[in-house]
């Protein structure tokens, strides 16, 4: 396997130019790597390799979507530790919201790597350039670089041309979120979704449907010194297991800089 291979240089290298062209099984054999599908049991999708040569084992179970990610989570690996590995990944790993740290945790680096290998900054920033701050915004970039809704949305806030946050909560409240780079750190992102959200309306009343993108006080996701003030757009549906993904978009921008960097 040649070394410090990156997802920039492996689409440079293989002639790729837009979404349609990512083959992740193509890619994973330039990169010395054979796909298999089997259902596994303790693990999510595993690789094992040594030299020039590794097999990555994914669970056919899962979504296509999630398939393509595992298989670009488990190159991570592969690529990153240089020519020798044996590791099985949970489902908690495999996730593109768990990127921080990604320096000193090896999952987070394998997702990093996995992110930027399916949605390229380049592209995805031009793909996402003035779209609003939506869930069918999302849903159509999700289809475009055949990624999940979620991965998608945390995308859509990390290269959107507008400040947003996504949130992911349970009925046990919070779960994890990810915030464009305008959104001040100063702003706390709520630990208990308000009973006055979409959110907590999906959680607690199965027959409830989405309005899709709705007005609503901005204390209702943030907390921080007169942010009761000023209005965001909430857009929240449901996704596996009892969770909700919701994108709480600030359409004037300047209402942010009074709650610095």
């Amino acid at each position: 396997m040649r070394r410090n291979i990156t997802p920039a240089g492996l689409w440079r290298e293989m002639g790729v130019e837009s979404p349609d062209g990512v083959d992740i099984e193509v890619m994973a054999y330039f990169c010395g790597a054979r796909i298999k599908y089997r259902e596994l049991t303790s693990c999510a999708a595993r690789i094992v390799g040594k030299e020039s040569k590794a097999i990555i084992t994914v669970d056919p179970r899962t979504s296509f979507e999630r398939q393509r990610f595992s298989i670009a989570h488990e190159l991570g690996h592969w690529v990153q530790d240089r020519g020798q590995v044996a590791v099985s990944c949970r489902s908690a790993d495999l996730t593109p919201f768990k990127l921080k740290d990604f320096q000193n945790d090896r999952e987070a680096a394998a997702n990093r790597f996995a992110v930027e290998l399916l949605m390229p900054v380049h592209l995805f920033r031009e793909a996402a350039r003035n779209k609003a701050i939506t869930i069918a915004s999302a849903s159509a970039l999700a289809a475009q670089f055949r990624v999940s809704l979620t991965a998608a949305a945390i995308r859509l806030v990390e290269l959107g041309s507008y400040p947003a946050i996504v949130v992911c909560s349970n009925q046990q409240g919070y779960r994890w979120s990810w915030r464009h780079p305008e959104i001040p750190l100063a702003l706390r992102i709520n630990r208990i979704i308000s009973k006055h959200s979409v959110a907590q309306n999906l959680h607690m009343d199965a027959e409830y449907r989405a309005p899709g993108p709705t007005s609503v006080d901005a204390d209702e996701w943030v907390s921080h010194a007169n942010v009761e003030d000023y209005v965001v757009t909430e857009d929240s549906v449901r996704i596996g297991r009892g969770s909700v993904l919701s994108l709480v978009w600030w359409h004037d921008e300047s209402s942010l800089l009074q709650f610095g960097p």
